[in-house]
């Protein structure tokens, strides 16, 4: 009996054994991310991501947590720069356990499209396209990734496919005046004076976004308003445009 006992009393002190282990590390794991929030509160980033990432070894699937460390990337990124691709990396994960959560969608697309631009500013239009048409496919609702696509059939030479993206991104009614600018010219080249100029004009609507591209767009307006012979609009368009503008073009 007192084998069978002292057998007991080992298995039993096993058990105890393996519990303590299990809580410990649940201590440790909350503690990562107690202490990582902590971190992100008095603005240490650095030490925050650590913890973060330490805590995420032993608890992968958690979503909340997951998130709160690509956020915490996202903003370190934002002040310093840097590589892009392991923020890409968390919002692929966290967009694949729950494909629906608009917060994930949006932040998503947008770092999609920035390396989107990256690729066509370095003429990698192949990758730039995928990239972007990944993007669009993230987030429908947003026009900005459309009128990236625009951008790049622009930097490759074709117009028509351009002139598509643009107008799809348009009806999304995104806040990009740059969309709208070069949407009312591609109207102004197709001789459509009349969508030329209520597309110009929310370029004009957009001043409290941007002001740089309204000299521009005055131009383009006269121009539209010379070519529906509005003499005295195209002149008032005139007057706020360049230097160099030709009404007539």
């Amino acid at each position: 009996m007192s084998g069978r006992g002292a057998v007991s009393r080992r298995r039993g002190a096993l058990v105890l054994a393996v519990a303590f282990a299990a809580t410990a590390c649940g201590d440790l794991d909350a503690n990562s991310l107690d202490a990582a929030r902590r971190a992100v509160r008095d603005g240490d980033s650095a030490r925050a991501i650590g913890l973060y990432q330490r805590y995420l070894e032993e608890q992968p699937d958690d979503f909340d947590a997951l998130k709160e460390y690509t956020l915490t990337l996202g903003e370190r990124w934002a002040y310093d720069g840097g590589d892009r691709a392991p923020i890409i990396e968390s919002l692929d994960t966290l967009y694949e356990m729950r494909p629906s959560d608009q917060e994930i969608q949006g932040l998503l697309s947008l770092m999609l499209i920035r390396e989107g631009q990256v690729a066509v500013e370095a003429g990698r239009f192949e990758e730039a396209e995928t990239v972007l048409r990944r993007a669009i496919a993230v987030n429908p609702e947003s026009g900005a990734a459309q009128y990236q696509l625009g951008v790049l059939y622009d930097q490759k030479g074709e117009p028509d496919q351009a002139f598509g993206q643009y107008r799809a991104a348009a009806a999304k009614r995104p806040q990009i005046p740059d969309l709208y600018l070069q949407l009312g010219r591609a109207y102004l080249e197709r001789d459509d004076a009349d969508r030329a100029i209520t597309t110009l004009g929310l370029v004009l609507e957009l001043s409290g976004v941007s002001t740089y591209l309204l000299p521009e767009a005055n131009c383009s307006l006269a121009q539209a308003y010379t070519a529906k012979g509005m003499a005295q609009e195209a002149q008032e368009a005139l007057e706020l445009a360049t230097e160099a503008c030709d009404p007539g073009r």
